[in-house]
């Protein structure tokens, strides 16, 4: 019995959501060129499967909003870089800081976004083995002592200078505090001694009495405390 046409030419799995995608993203870009277009689609989309080899980055809500926003950066900064300048490193470490928080955020909050927590609980465990994997390759495959997860793309390397300078500012801040904190406690410090050294210089002069020093010294601590009161209020 011959073979039906449609037993013969049956449509690979996968294709239907992979073409839904590209008509999906060339209708949102609207690119003058729909080949370079493209081209650009299916080389953002070979990267991302190579980074996550487990996951189909077309159905998984998480992988497709990442790749989603990765290939519309590229496909402007090309326009861009046609136009006028290309876009510089900082903008594509902030495009990739930005993708990395909407997907802390969709991690920390799947269920508002229809994500099933048992199935992502699975695949960020896959995804920890894998990024152990690739480390214990990465050291095995070192060049001269280099290794080649130290040979970063100048985007990875503006993203770690941001990251640094936000770690420095909130340093700065907490150090700041600190500082602010100590001055203030010896200036109370200080206070204290030079009150305590007046004190026994009258008393051994015979201008002040001890009973009368003792009162002070309950008085200013009085004084301490209700300003403390004062300032909590």
């Amino acid at each position: 019995m011959p073979e039906s046409v449609m037993e013969k030419y049956k449509v690979p799995a996968g294709l239907r959501p992979l073409l839904e995608a590209l008509a999906r993203e060339t209708l949102r870009a609207q690119p003058n060129d729909l080949f370079q277009f493209g081209q650009l689609f299916f080389d953002v989309l070979q990267q991302h499967k190579m980074q996550n080899p487990t996951i189909d980055v077309i159905t998984d809500p998480l992988s497709y909003d990442m790749f989603r926003t990765e290939l519309h950066h590229k496909y402007k900064t090309q326009q861009a870089t046609v136009n006028s300048r290309p876009g510089s490193p900082e903008d594509s470490a902030a495009t990739k800081i930005q993708a990395a928080f909407r997907g802390h955020v969709v991690r920390k909050h799947p269920e508002k976004f229809g994500i099933d927590v048992v199935s992502l609980d699975r695949r960020r465990s896959n995804d920890r083995l894998n990024s152990m994997d690739n480390k214990k390759d990465l050291k095995r495959h070192s060049v001269g002592g280099y290794s080649i997860e130290a040979m970063t793309s100048p985007e990875d390397r503006a993203a770690t200078k941001i990251q640094a300078e936000i770690r420095g500012f909130l340093t700065r801040k907490k150090v700041g505090n600190l500082k602010k904190e100590n001055n203030d406690a010896a200036t109370k410090i200080q206070a204290h001694i030079r009150g305590y050294l007046t004190r026994k210089h009258l008393e051994e002069e015979g201008l002040l009495s001890p009973s009368r020093s003792r009162h002070s010294l309950v008085s200013n601590r009085s004084d301490e405390v209700l300003e403390q009161t004062s300032a909590v209020n």
